[in-house]
């Protein structure tokens, strides 16, 4: 393991497996286990199951499973030390101070590497605005209505029109080319690999900053009159930043009280916002809004406000990130910007006061649905008043029946279609996509790429039978033809060895402990196992079935290989010798099944 094992069962005491998926997914108790709505896929019916017992957790449908640990890696798409660190800030735990993997070592000390070289590119970037090569940016700025006290609040900076001025700076400061191409700031020559260019250049620089202070990367603007570049261009995945797990301007929420989040859309909107007075104002890193932002932003508020651009990439995205704020358990509002404007242009248009008025005007999420299934027909024909109040109906259906009442009159009075229709159909109709399904997963999500086939379904459950006891396993390495080599799965055989290695150190196996340190579909098939091997009734006789079954399947392939030599044999001799072995094979089989 990766982490002392003292310190690992301290962590995996304090972080109990129920209390942590329980902020995920609603469980209930039934048959001994806990059962919910699995966080990973969508489902209408509970298939994800928890053994408090055992501390594991296992989707009978997806298939992912495993112990705390693995449900933070999933849940949170984080990577193995990063879901350790995850529970150990959740426990209120230390890290240790010692840790015996080399490669987490090597981990951790890039990553503070890339922390401080971006902080070091925020001060350069900072001081070539001030600059008079910054000249240009600073008049951009002022021509929106940024003043300098706040574009220092905000870190903002100008990359010079240089090919690599910041690369310069940076390696007199002492880093290396690897370590400015993996923190996103500078890249490698197309044409001669041995060049190295600054990322941004000629562009106003937005640092974005981690709720704890730490500078994670930067959204670079181009200046007005510059038309012939991108808009934009941001920092991709690092090793210390993905977008999905950030919140721009969240730094700026830190140690403040809110009733809740202004979410706009751009780097420009939240700071004109700011400019403005209203200091809650963050935006997501691009339209889709993530489950993990979410969360992010629950630790500083229980109710988002959307304020997105007023376009119909605007619109979508907010139809589709409602639903993503109110399964993090973030209440959703939206303001409707008229005219098609951005935060930023409406603001400065209209000023503090109109923008405020938007926003205690702001729509439920189910109102701000109404409205996007009126806007999407022509309310003006009775064909479109049907369409529409058949959608709507749609919609509500899949509400509790005190939101749905709440929202009925609406429908009725912009369909013109009588209230008493407009309950009657809301009764008959099924929920669509519009409407948000209990169970819905967790979008981003750890998804399984494909499911277990059928040689694998064996394997596990072989190893499911081996999970019983240390006595049943010895048996079981005893049958004719059992061999750890039956397991072909890469992922099973390396849980078949850690069993193996267990059952010599104990008379029992800690499946909790056991699984802590697997990743990805080593503890899938683990916890699968485990989950399995509860319900198996004769463990022996299962194992004998399915190492004939497992020999059977080796048997048909070799079979069909035998036949496809035969095909490709010119050699009479050869053929015939290939066929007794076939025929020797097919005899086993039809034994084997007698």
């Amino acid at each position: 393991m990766a982490f002392p094992e003292s310190w690992m069962n301290e962590l995996m005491n304090k972080n109990e497996i129920v209390s942590v998926i329980s902020e995920y997914t609603r469980l209930e108790s039934k048959g001994g286990r806990m059962w919910g709505h699995c966080p990973f896929h969508p489902e209408r019916n509970p298939s994800f199951s928890v053994s408090p017992d055992k501390q594991l957790f296992h989707c009978f449908s997806c298939k992912a499973g495993g112990s705390v640990i693995q449900f933070i890696m999933q849940a949170e798409s984080l990577s193995y030390s990063e879901a350790v660190r995850f529970l150990a800030q959740r426990a209120g735990m230390n890290m240790p101070d010692e840790i015996d993997d080399a490669k987490l070592i090597a981990e951790k000390a890039l990553r503070d590497r890339l922390y401080d070289a971006n902080r070091e590119a925020a001060r350069f970037y900072y001081g070539v605005l001030r600059s008079a090569e910054g000249a240009k940016a600073r008049q951009y700025l002022e021509r929106r209505g940024i003043d300098p006290n706040t574009a220092k609040r905000f870190g903002l900076g100008y990359s010079p029109n240089d090919w690599d001025a910041l690369y310069v700076h940076m390696q007199k400061l002492g880093y290396t080319r690897d370590e400015l191409v993996s923190a996103g700031l500078c890249v490698k020559g197309r044409k001669d690999g041995e060049r190295t260019f600054d990322f941004f250049r000629g562009r106003l620089m937005f640092p974005v900053i981690s709720a704890s202070g730490t500078v994670l990367a930067f959204g670079g603007r181009i200046i007005e009159g510059d038309e012939s570049e991108r808009k934009y261009m941001n920092t991709g995945t690092t090793p210390v930043y993905d977008k999905k797990h950030n919140v721009y301007a969240i730094n700026m929420m830190k140690g403040k009280k809110l009733d809740e989040l202004i979410i706009a859309e751009g780097y420009m909107d939240v700071i004109s916002l700011h400019q403005n007075g209203i200091d809650n104002a963050v935006a997501s890193l691009g339209t889709a809004l993530t489950s993990q932002q979410v969360r992010l932003m629950s630790r500083f508020a229980k109710r988002a406000v959307y304020a997105y651009d007023g376009d119909a990439a605007g619109q979508k995205a907010m139809l589709r990130g409602v639903d993503i704020l109110t399964r993090g358990g973030v209440e959703p509002r939206v303001i409707m910007l008229p005219g098609g404007d951005d935060p930023d242009e409406y603001i400065r248009k209209y000023g503090r006061g109109a923008f405020l008025s938007l926003r205690d005007s702001a729509l439920t999420a189910v109102q701000f649905k109404i409205e996007h299934l009126a806007a999407s027909v022509n309310m003006d024909t009775p064909d479109g008043r049907q369409t529409f109040a058949e959608n709507a109906c749609s919609l509500l259906a899949s509400l509790s029946p005190v939101e749905r009442a709440r929202y009925i009159k609406t429908v009725s009075e912009k369909s013109g279609i009588a209230v008493s229709v407009i309950e009657q159909q809301c009764g008959l109709s099924k929920p669509t996509e519009t409407g948000t399904k209990a169970g819905e997963s967790i979008p981003g999500a750890y998804k399984r790429p494909t499911g277990f086939d059928k040689r694998v379904k064996i394997e596990i459950m072989l190893l499911a039978c081996m999970l019983s006891d240390r006595g049943v396993a010895a048996s079981i390495e005893q049958l004719n033809g059992f061999s750890y080599d039956l397991f072909t799965e890469p992922a099973l055989k390396r849980f078949s060895q850690a069993i193996k290695t267990a059952y010599e150190r104990n008379s029992k196996v800690d499946m909790r402990s056991l699984l802590a340190g697997f990743e990805g579909e080593v503890a899938d098939a683990a916890a699968d196992a485990a989950a399995q091997s509860e319900d198996i009734l004769n463990p022996i006789d299962t194992a004998a079935d399915c190492i004939s079954a497992i020999l059977r399947g080796e048997r048909e392939d070799e079979i069909r290989a035998l036949s496809d030599r035969m095909t490709a044999e010119t050699d009479p001799q050869k053929r015939a010798e290939l066929l007794r072995m076939q025929m020797e094979l097919i005899k086993k089989n039809r034994s084997d099944t007698d």
